[in-house]
């Protein structure tokens, strides 16, 4: 049971608790993130900027002449990863959690804190709270320095994507953007996918093995269409859908509730969709200190980032779904 008072030894109990536990404390909010995460690609100990390079090369062979000869042409790209320092500082009455029960079990904090003390469980309970926003800040975040949410930290791969259509690096042109005229419907979703989306990307982006992240709203949508349409068909014997109807069994629907109101989608790899941290480095801790006589403070710091490694028509596409009528 938790004490009421912050005498010395209670502070000290907390600050040896913040040591003890440190690397969880600092990878629990990654890993509370993992329901969007998991379908990027994510590195570590990243502060700072990072080059993405890409090279691409044209080289063919021809009939045969002594003579022949031409300049080699080989292309290197570069995208540019930053991650960005972010802290947090919260106050907390542990006479809060005076009657929290011992043994919490929890799936994400995992098997180990099973018989963690009243004090660990305080502790990674707000770290664990953090994830759910470094899940929406990797998608749609804006960075504003002066910001004082997660949302502010950095910029997401939908903000991204829609700086690279302001820039005309992403457009119709160059055949990494879709823009639908038609909005999702519970009878179209199956058929407007299939044939507004899947047969108009890049064949080199379609042998790929894809991802699109939507709103969850766009799958039941699909799976509803996908079963009127296809009632009768012997194979149709599942609602869920797993695979986009045409598209080979390589582009997988993936509703994510951060993606939910979102009017551009992103249809890519995984391993196209890159986050970064550096959260195992000295600058990333967490500190606890008293501030009065019922009330602690605690604090953290982590560096956040995210960055698609090519825009190339290829590698992505971005959808621009069309607002339904009644909207």
């Amino acid at each position: 049971m938790a004490k009421i008072k912050i005498d010395a030894a209670v502070l000290e109990d907390y600050q040896k608790t913040a040591v003890k536990w440190q690397p969880t404390l600092l990878d629990l909010p990654i890993r509370a993130a993992m329901d969007v995460l998991k379908f990027m690609h994510g590195i570590t100990g990243l502060r700072g900027k990072m080059k993405l390079g890409e090279i691409s090369a044209d080289s063919q062979f021809a009939p045969f002449k002594k003579t022949r000869k031409s300049d080699a042409d080989v292309n290197i790209s570069y995208r540019e990863i930053e991650t960005f320092l972010g802290n947090v500082v919260e106050e907390f009455a542990p006479v809060d959690y005076a009657f929290l029960s011992m043994g919490y079990d929890d799936p994400i904090l995992g098997e180990k804190i099973k018989n963690a003390s009243t004090t660990a469980l305080v502790l990674f309970h707000l770290a664990k709270a953090r994830g759910q926003h470094i899940a929406q800040a990797v998608l749609t975040g804006i960075r504003n320095e002066d910001g004082d949410t997660t949302l502010d930290l950095c910029d997401g791969l939908v903000t991204i994507a829609k700086k690279e259509i302001t820039a005309g690096k992403i457009s119709a042109a160059n055949g990494n953007y879709i823009k639908l005229t038609d909005a999702f419907s519970m009878s179209n979703a199956c058929d407007l996918i299939k044939e507004e989306v899947v047969f108009k990307l890049n064949p080199f982006l379609r042998r790929e093995n894809n991802v699109l992240l939507c709103d969850p709203e766009l799958v039941d949508m699909y799976n509803e269409s996908y079963q009127a349409t296809h009632a009768n068909l012997n194979y149709n014997t599942a609602y869920n859908q797993p695979f986009v109807e045409g598209s080979s069994n390589r582009l997988t629907l993936v509703g994510v509730p951060e993606m939910a109101g979102q009017k551009h989608l992103i249809l890519t790899q995984k391993d196209n969709m890159w986050w970064a941290t550096d959260n195992k480095s000295d600058e990333s801790f967490v500190d606890i200190m008293r501030k009065d006589h019922y009330t602690l403070s605690s604090a953290a710091n982590m560096f956040l980032g995210t960055q698609f490694r090519s825009i190339d028509k290829r590698r992505l596409c971005i959808i621009e779904t069309a607002a339904a009528a009644n909207a």
